[in-house]
């Protein structure tokens, strides 16, 4: 391809950069277009949420919405017929077959795409950016290589957790883990186990564990103790559709008022015969707008006092996953607890377990085979070890809000520096856009969001560059 070519480079490649490098290939710029997508790990598309497992996670959506095509709902559908019997739109499928999915459509966008645009992958881990200016192109460096791209889009995912402060003496133990998808978390002969946390990370570790030690007792401690609801089949909040956009509620609403506009509208929709997870679906265009709305004070509250039932109301776990943990409740195979972890200490091969049960301050001890933290990333972004997220921060290419949601960014992702100046030529896409947005971790919005910064990439390209090949000639000598 012509040195003219623009360039565009997409770091990551999970399902927002994979859907990313898909949609541009489909849907070209004009001009000669390089694309380069730079992803760390083998395999393209699965990323960590679809990553290969021993055991056979699920998806906790199905899969009629699932499709990585918004104007294609099917999409997915009509390739997992393909290869799978009986799947229709409100089957589950697992996590891995989605990875595959995305590969196939990648595959299949690189095969249709006209001869003017091409795609590289390259398998390196990205470890610095360096843009010459706010508007010029970007220097991409992996150790001792490195790349120039006239646009970049970093779409990594949220931070790999690191260790707690309550795990800082068991951090090398080998019976503890902060990474719940890891290889051999559970073994055959552990008996007594702690998952921290109560989402849907440990509902999946919950039934992995009983698949590879079906002896084992859990226990499941989390702040309040909350279960993801299970879903519903049915198409209830396609019928609803926007009916409850803004809620009559004005710019600037307070949280308290917009809790109160959620509860009552719920209410009016189970009058009207529908389920309240229907509601709950079509409240999702709308959450955008009310977030962007919020004081910082009021976010605050939200993150305290309203995330947790948002969260187990709106990450629903699919019908299959919540009858095997129903089951193991009932049988006292797994126990769930509202409290908060103290400390934890190694007891020779096993570990030891302060904790205190909510509304307490009575200390209470276990002794356990193994811990596994499934409590997430937390989204503290400023511990990250990430190199290229350490890299963006500290020179301040990128800025975390003042929540440590997220990324600040600005429309379609692009990132705001330190001196709240927004860059034309780099972009976040993926999860940490719940700084912004809120919603940014499932399908159904990061497809809007790649669509959207896909539109922006295609009207910003242009045939050549001259100045800007100067200018980068001259930066890397």
């Amino acid at each position: 391809m012509a040195l003219s070519a623009h360039t565009i480079a997409i770091i990551g490649a999970g399902f927002s950069g994979t859907a990313l490098a898909a949609r541009l290939l489909q849907s070209p710029p004009l001009a000669p277009t390089r694309l380069i997508l730079f992803e760390r790990s083998p395999q393209i598309g699965a990323g960590v949420a679809y990553a290969a497992h021993p055991y056979p996670y699920l998806l906790n959506v199905p899969a009629g919405r699932m499709a990585a095509l918004s104007e294609n709902p099917e999409h997915l559908v009509d390739f997992a017929r393909q290869r799978l019997s009986g799947v229709h739109a409100e089957s589950y499928l697992t996590r891995a077959f989605y990875g595959e999915y995305l590969q196939h459509h990648l595959a299949q966008s690189e095969a249709v795409a006209p001869r003017h645009i091409q795609l590289e992958h390259v398998r390196c881990e990205v470890t610095a950016l360096s843009p010459l200016d706010l508007k010029g192109p970007v220097v991409i460096r992996a150790h001792s290589r490195q790349w120039l791209a006239d646009q970049v889009v970093v779409a990594c995912g949220d931070p790999p957790p690191v260790p707690r402060n309550y795990a800082s003496e068991v951090t090398d133990h080998e019976a503890y883990s902060c990474q719940p998808h890891g290889p051999n978390q559970i073994r055959a002969s552990d008996r007594h186990v702690l998952i921290i946390g109560s989402g849907p990370t440990m509902a999946d570790m919950t039934v992995a564990a009983i698949a590879a030690a079906p002896q084992v007792q859990l226990i499941a401690v989390s702040r309040h103790g909350l279960l993801p609801e299970p879903q519903s089949i049915g198409t209830g909040a396609r019928l609803l559709g926007d009916g409850c956009s803004g809620f009559g509620l004005p710019p600037g609403s307070s949280l308290r008022q917009i809790v109160s506009a959620v509860r009552a509208y719920i209410e009016v929709i189970q009058r009207q015969g529908f389920d309240w997870r229907d509601g709950i679906g079509a409240l999702r265009k709308s959450i955008s707008r009310l977030w962007q709305g919020l004081g910082d004070d009021d976010r605050r509250r939200f993150l305290r006092h309203v995330r947790t039932y948002w969260d187990v109301h709106r990450h629903r776990m699919p019908p299959e996953l919540a009858e095997k943990i129903a089951r193991a409740r009932a049988t006292g195979q797994l126990q769930l607890r509202a409290g908060r972890i103290v400390r934890l200490a190694a007891d020779g091969t096993r570990i030891r377990v302060d904790w205190r049960v909510r509304g307490s301050s009575k200390i209470q001890q276990l002794i356990v085979d193994r811990v596994v933290d499934c409590s997430g990333s937390d989204c503290r972004i400023l511990r990250t070890r990430d190199p290229l997220l350490r890299n963006l921060i500290d020179t301040g290419i990128a800025c975390v809000d003042s929540s440590g949601l997220g990324l600040k960014t600005g429309e379609h992702g692009a990132l705001i520096n330190r001196d709240s100046d927004t860059a034309r030529q780099l972009f976040y896409l993926g999860p940490m856009l719940r700084a912004r947005h809120w919603e940014a971790t499932a399908v159904g919005e990061l497809r809007g969001y790649v669509e959207s910064l896909a539109d922006l990439l295609r009207s910003r390209c242009q045939l050549d560059l001259p100045a800007n090949r100067d200018a980068t000639r001259t930066a890397l000598g």
